[in-house]
């Protein structure tokens, strides 16, 4: 009996596990037990179905003859003469076109070349009328520098005789109105070159003159006048025992140096040359 239920009990464990296991691992398809992994599916290949080339439609062959037809004749008219002269003329026409460009940018070339001379010919000249203008003008600058330094005077008497007429204005020194010492700082400067004081007082002073005679007097010496307490005139001596003044009275006039009332009033002499 033990022997029994234990044969019983160990079929229904192998029944057991044998459900057990297929409903573990179902059989799928494609599904490999060994490997564990599903394999592709194998689809049988299928022969491509043979057409048959004897039945053709006659609408069809129509058509294929129709555009070998059409292919034959643009066939023969490309290899026509008409053709052939056709495709000449164009290359004639493009060539001549090419020439004409060619001839075209030879012309531009040569136009930019005239132009550029032309533009450094008018630049040369511009530069030598600008080259002459600068001569003309430095021509006449050392021309008045020429005129300036030959036109000093040489002659006193003739240069201080440019102011006769001017009126007597106390304070002034131009040529037209004049002091005494303002007309004597004038000359001494344009004749001489020796700036003086605008003041007979200061140029009696002056310590660049010294004292002269009155006979010993020569041309361009400064004689004074005043009475004892300052000097109040000036004038330039000339020869001839004469003297050029600016008067009060008068104006820039040439007096003798033996006046009466010159002479009463005369202090002394000064030369500065």
């Amino acid at each position: 009996m033990a022997f029994k239920s234990r044969l019983i009990t160990g079929i229904l464990l192998a029944c057991s596990l044998v459900m057990f296991a297929n409903c573990a691992f179902p059989v799928r398809p494609g599904y490999d037990r060994k490997s564990g992994s599903y394999k592709r599916y194998r689809v049988p290949k299928q022969a491509p179905a043979e057409i048959d080339t004897t039945t053709i439609n006659p609408q069809e062959e129509l058509v294929l003859e129709e555009k070998l037809a059409a292919g034959s004749t643009i066939t023969d008219t490309a290899s026509t003469p008409d053709a052939k002269e056709t495709s000449t003329q164009d290359s004639t026409i493009q060539a001549g076109q090419s020439q004409s460009n060619v001839l075209a940018s030879l012309d531009s070339t040569a136009n930019k070349e005239q132009s550029q001379k032309q533009d450094s010919v008018a630049a040369k000249k511009a530069d030598s009328t600008a080259i002459k203008t600068t001569a003309k003008k430095t021509d006449k600058k050392v021309a008045t520098a020429k005129k300036s330094t030959t036109a000093k005077p040489t002659n006193l008497e003739k240069y201080a005789k440019e102011w006769l007429g001017a009126k007597y204005v106390y304070g002034a020194a131009s040529k037209k109105k004049t002091d005494c010492s303002g007309y004597v700082m004038q000359v001494y400067k344009g004749f001489y070159g020796i700036s003086l004081d605008h003041s007979s007082q200061h140029m009696f002073d002056d310590g660049r003159g010294y004292s002269i005679k009155r006979t010993k007097l020569k041309e361009g010496d400064l004689v004074f006048f005043g009475n004892f307490w300052k000097i109040s005139h000036v004038g330039i001596y000339l020869k001839g025992d004469r003297f050029i003044h600016a008067s009060t009275s008068s104006g820039v006039i040439i007096t003798p140096m033996d006046d009466k009332y010159w002479a009463s009033k005369y202090k002394g002499a000064r030369r500065f040359k």
